[in-house]
């Protein structure tokens, strides 16, 4: 029988587009499949009831366990608390490992848990860092130590705090924290007076104030200044791209992050 080239290239070519589609399937069900793999480094002071929390809701593969010495001692009560966690992890079959930082020499104790989040960072799993427990200057500084790494590790990360006594997590938005520290150091790097500043602070970015409402809102703040005065001071802040005038007597902080910066403390 005769078969023309025409009709052997369609099957030719009907082979080729069935054999991709099954190749691009195949790779679209692996990647469905890809199984997220979680660690979870963890301080620990007395009290494991946040690193259970922790363990419970994210199932890491391995937990660090970063316990901070003071001169060289650790505490009993600390020693105590691994041990309950490290049977609990091992109930879960999740891999355990103790890490002892000397919290007393700052710069070692930050290169410290530096050192070890860069390990885990580069491994393409999410890590969850739980700062619920630990001595207070450990968690200082691991938060320290955090933020000294490049953002290319940081992304890795999940940031965790617990609420005492709530036996609920926090999840921390590290561009968030950032942020923060950002508004911080423009706002000082910025020539404003202490009522400018008070005024920034008091005031609710994207609400409408008139004149007379902003008076009575710097003053319950503790400030004594004339509404003729008040008037200048916001034509000044308008003019700096702190405040809108949107329409007459009316002024608006605005909520641009690069233009507002709620302050945390007025000094």
């Amino acid at each position: 029988m005769f078969i023309s080239y025409s009709i052997l290239d369609r099957i030719n070519m009907k082979s080729m587009l069935i054999h991709y589609f099954q190749k691009y399937i195949f790779l679209l069900f692996s990647c469905l499949m890809v199984v997220v793999v979680v660690v979870v480094i963890s301080l620990l002071g007395f009290d494991i009831t946040h690193a259970v929390i922790t363990l419970t809701n994210f199932r890491p593969v391995e937990v660090v366990v970063i316990l901070g010495v003071v001169r060289g001692k650790l505490d009993q009560r600390s020693l105590i608390a691994y041990n309950s966690l490290e049977q609990f992890a091992l109930t879960m079959g999740i891999k355990c490992v103790r890490q002892e930082v000397e919290v007393t020499n700052f710069s070692k104790a930050v290169s410290t848990v530096r050192e070890v989040m860069r390990r885990y960072a580069g491994r393409e799993v999410t890590v969850v860092l739980d700062l619920g427990g630990g001595l207070r200057v450990l968690v200082l500084e691991t938060f320290i130590a955090f933020y000294s790494l490049p953002r290319s590790y940081r992304k890795y990360f999940k940031l965790v705090t617990y609420i005492e006594g709530q036996n609920e997590f926090i999840e921390l938005s590290e561009d968030m924290v950032v942020e923060e520290i950002e508004k911080g150091r423009r706002i000082l790097s910025e020539s404003l007076n202490y009522i400018e500043k008070t005024i920034l602070e008091v005031a609710e970015p994207g609400t409408p104030y008139k004149l007379n409402e902003m008076h009575k809102l710097i003053k319950a703040a503790g400030i004594e200044v004339t509404k003729q005065n008040l008037w200048r001071i916001l034509k000044k802040l308008s003019k700096k791209g702190y405040v809108e005038q949107t329409e007459r007597g009316v002024y608006t902080v605005k909520n641009d992050k690069d233009k507002h910066w709620k302050l945390k403390q007025i000094s």
